[in-house]
């Protein structure tokens, strides 16, 4: 219990005579017990409160926690069923990628065995057609040096390339003079070098004559090697 005095000025006032007529006077009677117990029951709902909003906050970051959990576990699993159908449309597809790593296989192979092959129709074709008119090419008779063998050597070999056989090429001619042109053409052909005309008959006409070629190393292998793509700039 409290009670409270005011100052003269304002607990009380006087008549005319100069007689205090009355006195304010104002007293709290409430024990002070009561008041301890209201005090403690306000810190007891603060209390409550913010442990109701510690739970509250732990409840919303659990329910999140398993929200984002289970999005996470769902899209690993919707991952993992598409990993497995393509994993399935892979297996379909097996064989064909066994036969493009056979057919790959079986082209390194080639190009490994046919490095010493002599393209002869291409050859052939060249040597006759660097015959200049009136000039005929009767046969044309060639060897290649096995791989294994030591390549054909040529004196008169001047290209840089291995000698790596020999071309014989017998025709008939109106003159002397075409047979010197077309050995001349011979040379310029590719995987030729250094023409011979090894025999000539000019007892009549036409005249007969043999050139004798050096193959070089230029003219074989490329039948199933892989095209090479020429880049540069304007």
């Amino acid at each position: 219990m409290a009670t409270t005095l005011l100052p003269p000025s304002q607990a009380a006032s006087r008549d005319a005579t100069g007689e205090l007529r009355f006195v304010v006077i104002r007293a709290n009677l409430m024990p002070e017990e009561v008041l301890s117990a209201r005090q403690v029951v306000v810190v007891r709902k603060q209390v409550v409160l913010g442990l109701v909003a510690v739970l509250v906050a732990l409840i919303a970051w659990y329910g999140l926690s398993w929200w984002q959990t289970n999005s996470a576990n769902s899209a690993l699993e919707g991952t993992q069923r598409q990993g497995m159908a393509l994993q399935s449309q892979q297996n379909q597809y097996t064989p064909l990628v066994q036969a493009q790593g056979q057919i790959a296989n079986i082209r390194t192979q080639l190009e490994q065995l046919m490095v010493g092959d002599l393209q002869w129709k291409t050859m052939i074709n060249s040597v006759r057609g660097a015959a200049p008119a009136g000039l005929v090419v009767q046969s044309i008779t060639g060897n290649i040096t096995p791989p294994t063998g030591t390549p054909t050597t040529n004196i008169l070999n001047t290209s840089g390339a291995a000698a790596v056989g020999t071309l014989n090429v017998t025709g008939t001619a109106p003159d002397k003079r075409t047979v010197a042109a077309y050995a001349d053409a011979l040379g310029k052909v590719k995987g030729l070098t250094s023409p011979l005309i090894s025999g000539i008959q000019a007892s009549s006409r036409p005249i007969t004559f043999t050139i004798a070629v050096p193959i070089t190393a230029d003219a074989l292998g490329g039948r199933y090697s892989t095209p090479t793509v020429a880049t540069g700039g304007n």
